[in-house]
C-alpha cells in the first residue's frame, strides 16, 4: 500500500467506504446516490501529490504472482469483429480470510469482499464496460459479487444465468478445514498435491461430513452419480467446459459482451482453455479477488491482437483492469467518480424548457383548458 506521513491512503478512505457501502447494501440504493460530503472531505484531505503519488507496495510480489500481473489494461477499445469476455473472481469470502478450504460450502463474502465487489462494478463503469449477459454459480459469494457489480455499474437489467457447473472446485473431505492445520498434520507436499495438482483427487466427502451438500435442494436434480464428493482440477474442468461450450461460447460467437462471476479454480480452468496453457502450469495461474480480467476474442475465441510476445511466461494473454497492488488509487478514483456521477442526477429539469409551447397548447385545446401562464 502507498504510505505517506505514516498513514496509509487505503486506511484513510476505508472508514468512508465502509459507511457508504453499508448504507447502499442496507437501503438497496446504488452507491452512486449514497455518498455524502464526507467523501469529498477525504479526497480534499489528500493533496494532489499524495493522491497521484506513485504506488509503493509494502512487500515484494512473488515471482509467480508477478508474472500474472504483467499485462495491465490502460484503456479498452471494443473489437470491431469480435466479442468481449470479462472474468471476475468473487470478492474475498469469510473463509478466504480465515484460510479454510471452501469448495461448495456456501459461505458469504467478508466485509472486505463486499467492498471489493462494489468497487469492481464502479471500476467497470468508470472504464466504460457494458455487458449483454452475465453468468455465475449457485454459491452466494459469487452471486452476491455479481449483484454488487451490476448494481454499482448500473446494469441491473441484463440477463443473468446461474448454474452449478460454475461452482468452485469441490474439495471433498477437506472442506471446512483450516489450511494451516491440514498442512501441520499432513505435510506441505501432500497438501499442495491436493490443492494444486491437476490430476490429484482429494479424499472423498462422506454423507456424515458436517458440510455435506448432497441434501441441498439446489442440487436435487443432479443425482448421486453427478453430485461431486471431491474433485481434481481436471474433474472440475470437465464439469465446467460443457457450460462453456454450450452456453457461453455461442454467446461470444454472436458478438455478445459477457461477464462471468465465478471462483478461483473455475476461472483458472477457463483461462487455461482460452490461452491453451499446458496443464502442468495451470497451478501457476493466480486469479485475484474482484479484479476484472479482460479478453477481447475473435470468432474462434482467440485473443485479438495477442502474439506469443504479449503473453506472460505462463501463457496468460488476458488483461487485468487494475494491478492488485494499485487498488488504493483505483478506489480513490472510484470515490471521485461517484461524486461526478451524483451531479448527473442532481440536475433539475425545467418544464418550460423541456416541453414546447405548441405541444402544451394542443393538449390544452384538446381538453378545453386555458394555456398555463408559464407558456403564455
Amino acid at each position: 500500500m502507498m504510505m505517506f506521513q505514516g498513514t496509509c491512503i487505503f486506511g484513510r478512505a476505508a472508514a468512508v467506504r465502509r459507511q457508504v457501502l453499508r448504507s447502499s447494501l442496507s437501503s438497496g440504493r446504488s452507491p452512486l446516490g449514497t455518498f455524502s460530503l464526507e467523501t469529498t472531505a477525504v479526497l480534499s484531505a489528500l493533496s494532489p501529490r499524495h493522491r497521484h503519488h506513485h504506488h509503493q507496495p509494502t512487500k515484494t510480489t512473488s515471482p509467480r504472482r508477478r508474472r500474472f500481473y504483467t499485462s495491465l489494461l490502460n484503456g479498452y477499445d471494443p473489437p470491431e469483429n469480435g466479442s468481449l469476455l470479462v472474468l471476475l473472481r468473487h470478492g474475498e469470502s469469510e473463509w478466504n480470510a480465515a484460510k479454510r478450504f471452501t469448495g461448495w460450502v456456501d459461505v458469504d463474502l467478508s466485509e472486505r469482499g463486499r467492498e471489493e465487489a462494489i468497487h469492481a462494478g464502479l471500476m467497470l463503469k468508470r472504464h466504460g464496460f457494458e455487458f449483454d449477459e452475465a453468468h455465475t454459480s449457485l454459491l452466494k459469494r459469487a452471486v452476491r459479487t455479481l449483484w454488487s457489480v451490476l448494481h454499482s455499474c448500473d446494469q441491473h437489467w441484463i440477463e443473468v444465468k446461474r448454474t452449478w457447473r460454475l461452482n468452485e472446485r469441490h474439495y471433498g473431505a477437506l472442506q471446512g478445514m483450516s489450511k494451516a492445520e491440514v498442512k501441520r498434520q499432513m505435510g506441505d507436499e501432500l497438501l499442495q498435491r491436493f490443492r494444486r495438482g491437476f490430476e490429484q483427487e482429494p479424499i472423498a466427502m462422506s454423507e456424515d461430513h458436517p458440510f455435506w451438500t448432497g441434501r441441498d435442494r439446489r442440487y436435487k436434480t443432479l443425482g448421486p452419480d453427478v453430485h461431486p464428493t471431491g474433485e481434481s482440477l481436471r474433474m472440475c474442468q470437465r464439469r465446467v467446459m460443457p457450460y462453456w461450450q454450450d452456453t457461453i461460447a455461442p454467446s461470444l460467437r454472436r458478438g455478445s459482451r459477457v461477464l462471468v462471476a465465478a471462483h478461483n479454480n473455475v476461472l483458472r480452468c477457463l483461462i487455461q482453455h482460452i490461452d491453451r496453457i499446458p496443464v502442468d502450469r495451470i497451478r501457476e495461474i493466480e486469479v485475484p479477488t474482484a479484479v476484472p480480467i479482460i479478453y477481447a476474442l475473435d470468432a474462434n475465441l482467440q485473443s485479438i491482437g495477442c502474439t506469443p510476445d504479449d503473453a506472460d511466461s505462463v501463457g496468460f494473454t488476458g488483461k487485468l483492469l487494475v494491478d492488485h497492488e494499485e487498488r488504493d488509487q483505483e478506489y480513490l478514483a472510484d470515490l471521485a467518480f461517484v461524486e461526478e456521477q451524483k451531479k448527473l442526477y442532481s440536475r433539475r429539469v425545467d418544464p418550460v424548457q423541456a416541453m414546447k409551447k405548441d405541444d402544451i397548447r394542443s393538449q390544452c385545446e384538446a381538453h378545453g383548458l386555458a394555456l398555463p401562464k408559464a407558456w403564455q
